[in-house]
């Protein structure tokens, strides 16, 4: 067996070795760490976490003394900007300065690194940063016979420029190091939103999802890939949770927008052992491995008085104040109410026709939506040529869809949007064109024992305009869906937030607003709810997101709206779940 690792490695050094031109390589194998556990870790840098900070490093020095410890930071200040190729920078590796001298610089470690990728020194950039400067105080005190080398990532490094330094270190360094991202999650949001988003951004961690990493909230996505990447190479890649806080957790007094902090390690397990490492994982992980993440938004007509505030302020402004509550979740979704089409007409303000421009796609995908449904009654407001149109467009974008409002035509796809663990299915019942309500109950049974063990939301477009409650056909039918197998149930159309129903452990919401709409007559059409949706194998949370709409721009209501806003929605929905109304989140068995 040792003979198979020794030859398989010496082949992978030789084809490294060949490629880069064959100067100044040292092997570096996972041999190296048979007596060194931690591998990589995550860590804040916010000196208001230290508690964290401190109780990361001693879990250090209780367990290993590596050779070198590499930081890899946030460039806060863009001082990689102003560098030749927008390079990684690291301290001046001759003469470290003086704010340095308490801790060793693996200046040979660096020097041999700039053979292989772009590194550039700046003594003043980091000792500016304090995704670097934080952590000094804290390695000298437990760790004082440990080098380190702290690198700055520029903000626009790829993943491919990340897996060049990841490669780098693991074959220029012939002795063990521990790669540590130094980074912070989600900033300035909502305890609630940033719960709801350290989800997505920790299951990614551990789960190695390549394609993910660029949409989590988090300061440098960067160096989460790195010790990831890291891991994976010296089969490091049991990930232990050591701490997971908020900002308030530490604060005397709750505020409003907050920080989330997360410290953890990536280590070696040995085959046979029943590791103190696999229970603390067990015990802590196993939610956020499997947890799919979803936003579920109300209404979006960007023709009309949108338009106009589009063509004044940039393809952008229907989402600046929004973006950050939909950014780092698995998926976005709206009610397009409208066709896109590349030369729409005129719309007069008081039209009921609407068509959009395909440009206007570009702020939807920078406000980080990826799906849309087409089930509803202004999606053929440019006919059948509009909605094809429309469906090539949003393809163009990458933007998926889900719906088709003429049902019975062959050459519109399928309805329905599917992954591994979810079946999502949207229907229009407004005329002219509509579907009935036996073809639902029936489509919505046959997709539910297609797919037994995938969770599905049905999203339904019906209901009267302008009304706090459905009807009571909507009722029936909502039960009726539920009963064939619909695990939750999403409504538009009325332009007003209605109640919550549960019904049989699910829910129902039949209205969940407006989101972009130019409806300023009245609070109500300028009010809307967006749901946080996390599906778990044994359970489902909600989380309630009220949002105010202002000129066209949604955005989260404070702290004092929002309870308002959540109380009275709670009086008028089902009084089994109004407590959690008030509180903003429902936990359901699943």
């Amino acid at each position: 067996m040792k003979f198979k690792k020794l030859f398989f490695f010496t082949l992978l050094y030789l084809a490294f070795f060949l490629i880069r031109g064959g100067s100044n390589f040292y092997i570096y194998s996972t041999e190296n760490f048979k007596n060194q556990d931690i591998v990589a870790g995550i860590v804040p840098h916010h000196l208001l976490a230290s508690p964290l900070i401190d109780s990361f490093f001693y879990y250090l020095s209780t367990q290993d003394h590596p050779h070198t410890i590499v930081i890899l930071s946030p460039d806060h200040f863009l001082s990689c900007v102003l560098e030749e190729n927008n390079s990684f920078l690291a301290p001046d590796l001759s003469a470290p300065s003086s704010e340095l001298k308490q801790v060793k610089i693996d200046s040979e470690l660096g020097k041999r690194l700039r053979k292989s990728i772009q590194i550039n020194s700046n003594q003043s950039a980091i000792i500016a940063e304090h995704g670097v400067m934080e952590l000094i105080p804290f390695i000298k005190k437990y760790l004082p016979a440990t080098m380190i080398l702290p690198l700055l990532v520029p903000a626009k490094t790829n993943r491919e420029e990340i897996e060049d330094l990841v490669e780098a270190i693991y074959f220029q360094a012939n002795y063990p190091i521990i790669l540590i991202a130094s980074v912070d999650f989600s900033h300035f949001l909502p305890q609630q939103v940033a719960d709801f988003h350290d989800l997505r951004s920790i299951r990614v961690i551990i789960n190695r999802e390549k394609d993910a990493f660029n949409n989590l909230d988090v300061d440098c996505w960067q160096a989460l890939y790195a010790i990831r990447y890291f891991a994976h190479l010296v089969q490091g890649e049991e990930f232990i949770l050591l701490g997971k806080y908020n900002s308030n957790d530490f604060l005397t007094q709750e505020v409003e927008k907050t920080t989330s902090y997360c410290s953890a390690v990536f280590t070696r397990v040995k085959k046979g052992e029943d590791s103190l490492n696999s229970t603390i994982k067990n015990n802590f992980c196993h939610d956020y491995e499997k947890v799919k993440t979803i936003i579920m938004v109300g209404d979006l007509m960007l023709d009309r008085g949108i338009k106009e505030l589009i063509m004044k302020n940039g393809l952008y402004y229907p989402f600046q104040k929004i973006n950050r509550l939909l950014k780092g979740v698995d998926l976005v979704v709206g009610n397009l109410e409208g066709p896109v089409v590349e030369i729409p007409p005129e719309s007069p303000i008081n039209s009921l026709k609407f068509s959009f421009s395909p440009q206007i796609l570009l702020g939807a995908v920078w406000g980080n939506f990826n799906l849309f449904s087409l089930a509803n009654n202004h999606i053929l407001d440019r006919g059948k040529k509009g909605l094809e149109e429309t469906q090539k467009w949003l393809e163009r974008y990458d933007l998926k869809f889900v719906g088709n409002p003429l049902q019975n035509s062959l050459s519109f796809p399928d309805t329905s949007f599917k992954d591994k663990d979810l079946n999502l299915l949207a229907f229009n019942q407004i005329p002219p064109y509509f579907i009935t309500e036996e073809e639902i109950v029936n489509i919505v049974e046959k997709e539910k024992i297609d797919n037994s063990d995938k969770f599905l939301i049905v999203m339904l477009h019906w209901g009267k305009e302008y009304t706090s409650f459905p009807t009571p056909n909507q009722r029936v039918l909502a039960h009726q869906l539920i009963e064939k197998g619909a695990d939750l149930i999403i409504g538009h159309h009325p332009h007003l937030v209605q109640n919550i129903e549960l019904y049989q452990d699910r829910l129902i919401f039949y209205s969940l607003g407006n989101f972009i709409f130019d409806q300023y007559f009245s609070a109500e059409t300028q009010e809307g709810l967006v749901v946080g949706v996390e599906i778990y194998t044994d359970k489902i949370i909600y989380r309630l997101f009220p949002i105010q709409i202002n000129q066209g721009q949604p955005r989260l209501m404070e702290n004092k709206l929002s309870e308002d806003f959540l109380k009275k929605l709670a009086y008028r929905s089902d009084r089994e779940i109004s407590q959690d109304i008030e509180k903003g989140i429902i936990k359901l068995e699943r």
